[in-house]
């Protein structure tokens, strides 16, 4: 009787280049989507398909080659005692075979310098700093520009701004539209700020109960009011 279903009919699909924004109250299941999709465990009954290919009993590293993950907390999608370059190395070599080749090659701290300039935060002259000393913001840009560097079939965004000041969040904000936008990336963003919801992305979901309850896309998205919710 105390049953809970974390996931519960949940089905959708994205077409390529789909910015969709997710919310739902504390429980919905959203996290809980995002860890089925990347494969932290495997769901119980149905299937999940990236590209067309199945990939409901692929291993979560065997799904990391296609698959971008930015996390609430900034300290885990870069490893601490690394220096930028070697995380951005890493990073680089996504979905490539092991290889013991490294970001000491002119040409690639070069394209690394490029991207950080990007950013904006002073950062394309610090390759050689390691990320564990950076700013929680610095942290979290790294990421973003990680997981896209090599760009993935699917972006995963999970409230990766929450744990940000708000001046902060604001640019990491921008930077994951500019990144998305410039990449035409298909990606899932989860978040509990409405404006956030309705300004970015396509196509909004809204998840209640492990399912979906509300999904707009386009014109219909654009003419939604945070009241209307």
């Amino acid at each position: 009787v105390n049953e809970k279903k974390a996931l519960n009919g949940l089905d959708f699909q994205l077409d390529s280049g789909d910015f969709a924004t997710i919310v739902g109250s504390n429980g919905a299941g959203k996290s809980t989507m995002f860890n089925a999709i990347t494969g932290a465990f495997f769901v119980e009954d149905g299937t999940i398909e990236l590209d067309g290919e199945d990939i409901t009993f692929v291993k979560e590293h065997r799904r990391s080659k296609y698959i971008g993950h930015l996390f609430q907390d900034p300290m885990k999608g870069t490893a601490a005692d690394m220096q930028v370059a070697e995380n951005l190395a890493m990073a680089s070599r996504r979905g490539k075979p092991l290889s013991l080749k490294w970001s000491s090659q002119s040409s690639q701290l070069a394209e690394f310098r490029e991207a950080l300039k990007e950013l904006d935060l002073g950062l394309e002259n610090r390759l050689e700093t390691r990320i564990g000393t950076l700013s929680g913001g610095q942290r979290q840009s790294i990421t973003l520009l990680m997981a896209t560097l090599v760009p993935p079939k699917l972006l995963l965004l999970d409230e990766h701004t929450a744990a940000l000041d708000p001046k902060t969040a604001e640019k990491v904000l921008n930077l994951s539209q500019k990144r998305v936008s410039e990449g035409n990336l298909t990606t899932l963003m989860i978040t509990h700020n409405m404006r956030d919801a309705l300004r970015f992305g396509n196509r909004l979901i809204m998840m209640h109960e492990g399912r979906v309850v509300v999904d707009v896309k386009g014109e219909q998205k654009k003419e939604l009011t945070i009241q209307s919710l």
